[in-house]
């Protein structure tokens, strides 16, 4: 799984064809490179800059695999050299908003949610932050205005304003690792809650396959992600009836493709939108409403459908792993 905006799908200008040979001692920090490059090239090529996505992902301009239509994302490469601060808004009408911070070398020093101004970590002289802000209704234009708002502001200030240089590595051999990596990422369907965080709390033995195969991945106290690989026949209706997810912030499940691409408009249930039975529960219908009916929680599916619940600020049941997903019945 890759995750939306700040998850390469390409190789950006920092890995050239006779650059350094990337090792698997390098690799983290190659890639790490190339992302940085990346969102200062989004950014004009300026650093301490921000750069945001200002509208809802469309079917039709998809860049990479399993967006979302959740939140509007952001990025900045910040100089930390004499220090630098981020202001992060206030939003009234109580909408999630986060900053993640990542350093040159993939781990995770702070999550931002609150109001207010931090210095930034200095581990590395250079650090991304990549922002999200919440989307209520994502079909309504002034619920989207409302984020665009918070996005802008957002406020940067950095002592130096030195552009962020990358060695030029060699985009062969960092594909090759990114590859090799993925097979063994792809076994998981729930993230391993060491791969990312600060230093002295990650796996130094396994987070590289966060980089590899979900690059700016939150720390698992953030938000966890499950993924559900369904039945192959698309022309049926299938049903499950799911336990809420315990959250501080909130949830969602959004229908892929087997391409890892949103095939239709009808393809999200969340926090905002689902019908809840009696028990607090909630039952999902995945299928056409050729197939399914007319149905509460309903979504539509293509061949290969797959769909990823993200839980943001997930609770302690999410975390403990004691939270599952059941496997679909047809409906007849």
């Amino acid at each position: 799984m890759k995750l939306p905006f700040f998850i390469l799908a390409t190789v950006g200008t920092a890995a050239v064809a006779d650059g350094i040979t990337v090792t698997p001692e390098t690799y983290i920090r190659a890639e790490t490179d190339v992302a940085f490059a990346d969102f200062q090239r989004r950014a004009d090529g300026m650093i301490n800059t921000n750069a945001f996505v200002r509208e809802p992902t469309l079917l039709d301009d998809q860049p990479v695999i399993r967006m979302n239509r959740d939140t509007l994302y952001g990025s900045v490469v910040i100089d930390t050299q004499g220090g630098a601060k981020i202001t992060v808004p206030k939003a009234e009408d109580g909408r999630y908003i986060s900053v993640l911070v990542l350093d040159n070398d993939h781990y995770a020093p702070a999550v931002y949610y609150e109001p207010g101004t931090y210095d930034l970590p200095t581990d590395t002289r250079y650090v991304t932050l990549l922002y999200r802000v919440q989307l209520l209704d994502y079909s309504n234009p002034d619920d989207v205005a409302a984020a665009n708002a918070l996005q802008d502001q957002f406020v940067v200030q950095a002592s130096s304003s030195e552009p962020f240089q990358s060695p030029q590595w060699n985009v062969d051999s960092m594909l090759a690792l990114r590859a090799e990596y993925e097979v063994e990422f792809k076994k998981f369907a729930q993230f391993e809650p060491d791969w990312m965080g600060p230093r002295g709390e990650v796996n130094e033995e396994t987070r590289h396959l966060a980089a590899a195969g979900a690059w700016g991945l939150f720390p698992s106290k953030d938000a966890v992600y499950i993924n559900y690989a369904g039945p192959t026949d698309p022309e049926k209706c299938y049903s499950a009836t799911y336990e809420t997810p315990q959250t501080e912030a909130f949830w969602s499940i959004t229908v892929y493709g087997d391409d890892g691409f949103m095939k239709s408009d009808n393809n999200v249930i969340n926090d905002r939108n689902v019908s809840s039975n009696d028990d607090g529960t909630f039952t999902a219908f995945f299928g056409s409403e050729a197939a399914c009916g007319t149905k509460e929680n309903r979504v539509d599916i293509s061949d290969g459908w797959n769909f990823l619940l993200r839980i943001y600020r997930p609770g302690s049941e999410i975390l403990s792993g004691e939270y599952t997903l059941p496997e679909v019945s047809t409906l007849e």
